[in-house]
This record gives C-alpha cells, sequence and structure tokens, in this order.
C-alpha cells in the first residue's frame, strides 16, 4: 500500500488531458476547501437532474454538488466536451458512463473527499473511505466476507483489525463497482490476500480470487491502494490493458478550480 504525501504540480483546470490506453488518472478532491462561489459554478454545469438531486439531501448537499463539478470539469478535459454538455447514462446494472465516448470513468465520496477515476477501459472502479466505525467488523467479516478473510482479520490484533477491514471493504467495493455491480451481488465472491498476511516487508502486492461465475471474472484484474496522511484509504480496480499501467495520481485544491 502506497502513502500519498505530496501534491504534484497541478496543470490549468481549463487544459485538455490527453490520456492513453495504458493509463489511469486519479483526481482527488479535499472538500473542506470548497466554498459558497464554487457550489454556484458547479450548479451552472449541472443537469436538471442532477440540481434535482442536489435539493433533496439533507445533509451532504455540498459534497454531492463539488463532486459533480470534479466529475464534469475533468471529464470535460479528456472528452473535449464542455461541462454542461456531458450526457450521462447507465448500464441495465446501473453502472453511469457517458454516452458515446470512449473515456470511462469512477467516482466515489466519503468524509471530506470526492475522488475520481478516468481510464479508457471501461472496467473501472474507485473507493475512497473516510468514515471508519470501529464496532463489530469482525462480526461483518464473518457473516459476508470470504472464510479466509474472516480467519485472518480475526486472529489479527485487535489495533490491527480496524486497517485490515477496511483494505479489504475498499478494494471489494472498488471492484464492484468496476463490474457494475453492487456489494449485494456477494462480497464474499472476491477473496483478497495482501502482501502483509505472510511477510510485511514484501512490496506492497494484493491478490485476488473471483468466483468464475461474476461477470469479467476472467479479465487481467489489478488492484492498488493508497493511504492518505490523515489514514483514510483509497482502492482502485481496473483490468490492465498493458503489463505495467501507468497510473497518474493528482490532488485538487478548491484554488485551482476557474
Amino acid at each position: 500500500m502506497t502513502n500519498v504525501n505530496h501534491t504534484p504540480p497541478i496543470p490549468p483546470f481549463s487544459t485538455p488531458m490527453s490520456l492513453e490506453h495504458q493509463q489511469v488518472h486519479l483526481w482527488l478532491l479535499d472538500l473542506r476547501h470548497v466554498g459558497e462561489w464554487h457550489s454556484r459554478a458547479a450548479l451552472s454545469v449541472m443537469n436538471a437532474e442532477e440540481q434535482i438531486k442536489a435539493e433533496k439531501f439533507i445533509r451532504g448537499k455540498e459534497s454531492y454538488i463539488a463532486s459533480r463539478w470534479l466529475l464534469r470539469s475533468c471529464l470535460a478535459r479528456y472528452t473535449g466536451t464542455p461541462a454542461a454538455a456531458i450526457t450521462f447514462a447507465r448500464t441495465d446494472k446501473g453502472k453511469p458512463y457517458i454516452l458515446h465516448s470512449d473515456i470511462h470513468f469512477s467516482l466515489s465520496h466519503s468524509g471530506h473527499w470526492a475522488l475520481l477515476a478516468v481510464s479508457r477501459t471501461a472496467l473501472l472502479g474507485v473507493d475512497i473511505e473516510a468514515n471508519r466505525r470501529t464496532r463489530d467488523l469482525v462480526g461483518i467479516a464473518e457473516h459476508y466476507f470470504h472464510p479466509q478473510e474472516y480467519a485472518l482479520l480475526s486472529s489479527l490484533p485487535a489495533d490491527d483489525q480496524t486497517d485490515y477491514f477496511y483494505r479489504l471493504w475498499t478494494l471489494k467495493e472498488a471492484f464492484f463497482k468496476a463490474i457494475g455491480l453492487g456489494i449485494s451481488a456477494g462480497l464474499e465472491s472476491i477473496h483478497f490476500t495482501l502482501a502483509s498476511d505472510n511477510n510485511p516487508s514484501a512490496p506492497p502486492q494484493i491478490r485476488a480470487a473471483i468466483n468464475p461465475t461474476l461477470p469479467q471474472a476472467h479479465a487481467d484484474w489489478q488492484f492498488q491502494q493508497w493511504q492518505l496522511p490523515e489514514g483514510d484509504l483509497i482502492a482502485l480496480a481496473y483490468a490492465a490493458t498493458a503489463p505495467q499501467p501507468t497510473i497518474w495520481f493528482d490532488a485538487l485544491a478548491a484554488p485551482a478550480f476557474p
């Protein structure tokens, strides 16, 4: 697992972005720095459906609006389509995609973070987890995780169980988002083995055993994780189109908005 400790230089937000087939771009937005001006700017590029949905939020309205701004503004840079003109649709399983484009994305938000992954592979999922509950995680794993995952989790010292649980949880969330299914498809149907299971000093490795009945179970799946300085976790799942795809990670603060 890689720690995220710095912010690379950010190109001007209006600059078009190129995206090779071997690349996955990740954009991270700290919602604590999003102000009223940015919310107004975001509303100007949201469609009627998104604006109606925003009005229904009792809590989290600002986070939702900022997430839509991140999504539309970033995708405009890759597609060449104005942010307000991007049209979304959903698969029969509910996974969102851009109409008439070979650019694919996955969006996640938790706590004060919004995270966007962009790639040319449709099999792409990302998850970020900031709001960690600590009650009965072993019990949840017993009922919903693979038996081997539960066995290892329950054998860990109590201080290590929360981090390990959420490493598994975010990986599973990212995978099911990538294949366009919800976690109701069965969290136990993908079994992760992490490098720290047997050799904590080994380079980070994430291995997955996938139930062959799941869609795209035999794709060349790759998984990566990052930990933010505050301890929040990011997980990425994607079907590789090259032996070693390039991961491009950037952090975006509100002042970078036009």
